[in-house]
């Protein structure tokens, strides 16, 4: 039933400029860029979520050392971040440069913050990029991460539209073995590492304290269309579902699609 629906809607509200996108290719970085910059809605809920990571910037500005971005993608973080550095996984024109997560090219506590927004679960093994940001992060450095959130809603609306990504949150390794750049990636990853085991984590990573864990957005990004779909909302609906969104602030932790992880490096 979720793959009849999932296609069907594809099919009757796709995104045109999504049609024949390998997902794991360099092309897709372009493609995904042109998409944000058709799609009011969209670019207004990525200002949503790069404002999570501003918190992080303004405690750190007595650090030194360079702010990067992991998995930066078609994202427009940079716009809001100045001197942020950019790396991809693929090299494109919208990235600095080409950086392997779990080998990270930085000298030891050489960061002030990393920003990963959507790109922990799709590395094939966290806990390597885990130890790495670790490594590079300053005294005081923040890790900061927006991640899928084992929520039901979430779960439900990853069936319905058949998506290629899935959730498993009974996996007992942090791995993601079959996952391409952005395909067949477990979206319940970041919820098994920092909340199912998290004495695990902090067993494993003991220089990283999780200072917050922050539950967000309801139905807004499905809403805004993503990168497979068309907005479902005109822009001028923006300012009722940010109100509805905040009214729905107490019931984020049942009901929120996405978490903000916040890490200092103590």
């Amino acid at each position: 039933m979720s793959l009849n629906f999932g296609a069907f809607l594809r099919k009757a509200w796709g995104q045109p400029l999504a049609h024949g996108i390998d997902l794991n290719g360099p092309d897709a970085v372009l493609a995904h860029r042109r998409i944000i910059d058709s799609n009011r809605v969209l670019r207004a809920h990525y200002m949503r979520w790069y404002r999570e990571c501003l918190p992080a910037v303004e405690e750190t500005r007595h650090l030194t050392g360079d702010i990067v971005e992991i998995g930066s993608g078609a994202g427009f973080l940079d716009q809001v971040i100045p001197k942020l550095v950019k790396t991809d996984s693929v090299q494109n024109q919208l990235s600095h440069r080409v950086v392997d997560a779990m080998k990270l090219p930085f000298a030891d506590s050489s960061l002030r913050a990393l920003f990963l927004i959507g790109v922990l679960h799709h590395i094939p093994h966290p806990a390597k990029f885990l130890s790495e940001a670790q490594r590079c992060l300053r005294p005081g450095g923040r890790l900061v991460m927006l991640e899928p959130h084992n929520s039901w809603p979430q779960r439900f609306l990853c069936r319905l539209l058949d998506h290629y990504e899935y959730f498993d949150d009974a996996v007992k390794e942090w791995t993601n073995e079959g996952s391409g750049r952005m395909t067949q990636a477990n979206m319940a990853l970041p919820w098994v590492i920092f909340i199912r085991d998290r004495a695990r984590f902090e067993k494993e990573f003991p220089a990283l304290k999780i200072l917050r864990i922050r539950y967000h957005t309801l139905l807004s990004y499905i809403l805004s269309g993503g990168m497979s779909f068309r907005p479902f909302i005109p822009a001028m609906a923006l300012p009722l579902v940010a109100t509805v969104e905040c009214a729905a602030r107490p019931l984020m932790r049942w009901a929120g699609t996405m978490m903000t992880i916040d890490v200092e490096k103590k």
